[in-house]
């Protein structure tokens, strides 16, 4: 049970980590499998009804919104990961097209998918905005999927029923999230791109507020002086010295001999 609990928990932080390029060298990708299930591992070839059940939703997905998802499954990757492994396939078999590879580690349980990175608008100089489109997925919706899905993951008892669950609930997780977009008003994603871009620029120029008042205090507290005036001290007869009292004060800060 603890070596499954890491395994899910794993697998959601590889879903988090950015796409950053992998190092699977020496890896050449096959062509694409046309049921979009490539079983490397067979853990699907004693059963059958899984592997069905794992193309039709595959099938269903793609024939419903036009999103190729693959599934890829190894028992075990010597020299790289499922993170460098998704992203290789996914410029092999996808390249900017939207849609998703995932690839499993049978023997780890650990899974990561790969898809084409977002498109960007710059907004302002040094900050570009990622542009969802209706059929883009970000990490937090992959996210989201797979941690819909813990609690039978974590109850499977073999990498097989393993497999099924995380094929079909990612296929069919994907299909209902592109249900609701579709069923938005047109132009909703637009409106939230808007929002989040008048959003930056306001924190934007909220920090640079407050950068030059930190900047204005500061440049005038080294401009300061401190004056005292000139107080005539009247002279003490017989006194083998001047009257009055001296007092000094400090105004910086305190230091210790």
């Amino acid at each position: 049970m603890i070596r499954r609990m890491k395994a899910i928990v794993s697998a959601l932080l590889m879903l988090l980590a950015a796409a950053l390029p992998g190092q699977d060298e020496g890896f050449v990708a096959p062509p694409p499998p046309p049921d979009r299930l490539l079983d490397e591992s067979r853990v699907l070839a004693r059963e059958p009804a899984r592997r069905q059940a794992i193309e039709e939703a595959l099938a269903m997905l793609a024939a419903k919104h036009g999103f190729p998802m693959f599934f890829v499954l190894y028992d075990s990757l010597i020299g790289g990961s499922p993170a460098e492994r998704a992203r290789a396939l996914q410029a092999a078999w996808l390249g900017e097209q939207a849609g998703l590879v995932l690839v499993l580690e049978t023997d780890s349980r650990v899974f990561h998918a790969g898809q084409a990175a977002p498109e960007t608008r710059e907004i302002a100089p040094g900050a570009r905005l990622p542009l969802a489109g209706p059929a883009e997925l970000s990490p937090g919706d992959l996210t989201a999927l797979a941690a819909g899905l813990g609690e039978a993951l974590r109850a499977s008892r073999d990498s097989a029923e393993f497999s099924q669950v995380l094929g079909v609930g990612m296929a069919r997780g994907v299909a209902a999230l592109l249900d609701e977009r579709a069923a938005k008003p047109e132009g909703g994603s637009r409106a939230r791109t808007v929002v989040l871009a008048i959003g930056l620029l306001a924190a934007t120029g909220l920090g640079a507020l407050l950068v030059s008042a930190f900047l204005k205090r500061a440049d005038a507290r080294s401009r300061e002086r401190h004056l005292f005036p000139k107080i005539h001290v009247a002279q003490r007869l017989g006194a083998p010295f001047g009257g009055g009292k001296i007092s000094a004060r400090s105004f910086g800060p305190k230091t210790r001999e």
